[in-house]
């Protein structure tokens, strides 16, 4: 994982259009909102920066989508975001499913969808 980096001058630190994984923070030190994109990293990130309140960011590049997905729920458990409304984001068609033993908050969302 790379960062921690201004969320405003992401286009410095994450290069071409690529799937990827990343944490928003507000001080810089705790994680807010984890969030992963399947095609446009940097992209996401503008919008992040462009639209919200967010100051920082840590992020790591991923190999495809589903691994970007896999990064993202594994880190929804690690650093528990307080921004996060649900912990189940990656989409249905990608057949992924939580791994956590006993996670009620990806069991519930799970079922809800």
């Amino acid at each position: 994982m790379l960062g921690p980096f201004l969320l405003k001058y992401h286009h410095m630190f994450v290069g071409a259009a690529s799937a990827g994984t990343f944490i928003l923070s507000r001080n810089g030190r705790s994680a807010d909102y984890v969030g992963a994109s399947a095609e446009d990293l940097v992209g996401t990130l503008g919008r992040f920066a462009r639209q919200s309140d967010y100051r920082y960011f840590w992020f790591v590049d991923a190999r495809s989508a589903e691994d970007a997905a896999k990064i993202e729920q594994a880190w929804l458990h690690r650093y528990r975001p307080t921004d996060n409304a649900s912990r189940l984001s990656a989409p249905r068609e990608t057949g992924w499913r939580c791994t956590i033993e006993g996670c009620a908050a990806c069991a519930l969302a799970g079922a809800l969808r």
